[in-house]
């Protein structure tokens, strides 16, 4: 009786093992399922070659800005799809360096698409200003900045340009003796030209007489602390004058005969022969 029930119980076994048999092979399985995790992943490294300089920027509000808008600025789906999720829940950015906040967002992308932010005040919508409130924390237009006299809490309010910038740029003022041209700003550690060409509309400059260095005096050290003359050049300076004695004229630096024409006249303005 045992063996008939157990003949009985193993025979449908057999019978449906050879009707259907449905071969599996974990190595392609393995590859498909790849496929669909990595598909996101390989949309964000399409978008990532896109190279920035080909983008054409434009202002706009993170607060209210789309995910073509996003797109349209250079961020990555990933990226696009941190921000929306935290303004979904209810994030709220009050100032443009609240952006460096999204942890996906690149510092390089950050540094390119903040000058061009431009936030509304939020309003409750149950509790809206009075006029005469509103009109009292109106501020005025933003006046030029002298960037030869401008220091850096004067600077703070130019948008775009956020700390450390404007303390930057007044201690590279400082080495530098003075600016002769407001396309020197861009020479500042940490500028570059979105924000450079961001900033340009605040920036103005007032002719002044630079602080110059003597030639006849400064030893080579001193030459090679301004920004322009290399450690090389603030040599030959001294050297020359020590072999030949003082010179009579800046321009007598031109018979180092290594002295290119172009290094000439970009250091010649901050050089005097002056006691």
């Amino acid at each position: 009786m045992l063996l008939l029930i157990l003949v009985l119980y193993i025979a449908p076994n057999l019978y449906h093992s050879k009707g259907v048999v449905i071969k599996r092979d974990p190595a392609i399985e393995q590859q498909i399922a790849a496929l669909f995790d990595n598909e996101d992943y390989n949309k964000d490294k399409l978008e990532e070659i896109i190279s920035p300089d080909s983008l054409k920027m434009f202002v706009f509000d993170p607060n209210k800005i789309d995910s073509i808008g996003w797109k349209k600025l250079g961020l990555s789906s990933k990226t696009t799809h941190t921000i929306l999720n935290y303004r979904n829940k209810g994030g709220w950015f009050k100032d443009t360096g609240d952006i460096r906040k999204m942890w996906s967002l690149k510092k390089a992308d950050a540094d390119r698409i903040i000058p061009y932010i431009s936030i509304e005040e939020r309003e409750h919508k149950d509790y809206p200003k009075p006029e005469w409130l509103k009109k009292k924390e109106e501020i005025p237009a933003l006046a030029s900045i002298d960037i030869n006299k401008a220091e850096a809490e004067d600077m703070r309010n130019v948008p775009g340009l956020e700390y450390p910038l404007p303390y930057k740029i007044v201690y590279y003022r400082e080495k530098l003796g003075g600016f002769l041209q407001i396309e020197q700003v861009k020479e500042t550690a940490g500028m570059n030209d979105t924000i450079y060409q961001a900033i340009r509309k605040y920036l103005k400059i007032v002719p002044v007489l630079v602080k110059k260095i003597n030639i006849n005096t400064a030893t080579d050290d001193d030459l090679s602390q301004h920004p322009y003359i290399v450690r090389n050049i603030a040599k030959a300076i001294f050297i020359y004058r020590q072999q030949h004695g003082n010179y009579k004229q800046v321009e007598d630096i031109k018979k180092i005969v290594f002295l290119k024409e172009e290094v000439y006249k970009k250091i010649a303005p901050y050089l005097s022969i002056t006691d």
